[in-house]
């Protein structure tokens, strides 16, 4: 990642303090069980930025939520849709979801380095699934070869 993406999407590795996040969960609780839309996308877009795995779980459900209900928010849940699918690593959903908010806003600055960072991890996890599919590989052929040798000594 280089320095220039940082200003666009800084939320994408920026994570938000346990107070801030208590803050917006004390809110969406007290407006338990109808809270308002902005304070349950506020608290969706804390759960995301968390560092636990089960709030950005619970962040992005919020914010499917209120995509499927609020036709004008949509287009902000994209984005934080987008980078909630990302910081759990569901790099295709993050994808999708960040396209369909380019077809949109092509010059969506925070979308565009977003992208950028998607495609960034999708390469680099293409070249850890193809270095060890290839070490897998070596070491089977080591393997194979060893029994080969082996059953060859035996007869």
């Amino acid at each position: 990642m280089t320095s220039d993406k940082l200003p666009y999407a800084a939320d994408a590795e920026s994570p938000l303090k346990d107070s801030e996040l208590a803050v917006l969960r004390s809110q969406y609780e007290k407006e338990d069980p109808y809270p308002s839309l902005q304070t349950k996308f506020n608290y969706a877009w804390g759960l995301i930025k968390s560092t636990s795995r089960d709030d950005q779980q619970d962040g992005v459900r919020l914010l499917s939520e209120i995509f499927r209900a609020s036709p004008d928010r949509r287009r902000e849940c994209l984005y934080y849709l987008s980078l909630g699918h990302y910081r759990l690593g569901n790099y295709a959903e993050a994808r999708r979801y960040n396209d369909s908010l380019l077809e949109i806003e092509a010059s969506n600055l925070q979308a565009q380095s977003l992208k950028d960072l998607i495609e960034d991890k999708v390469a680099k996890e293409g070249l850890y699934g193809v270095a060890i599919v290839g070490g897998l590989a070596v070491a089977a052929g080591v393997v194979g070869g060893l029994i080969m040798r082996t059953a060859q000594r035996k007869r």
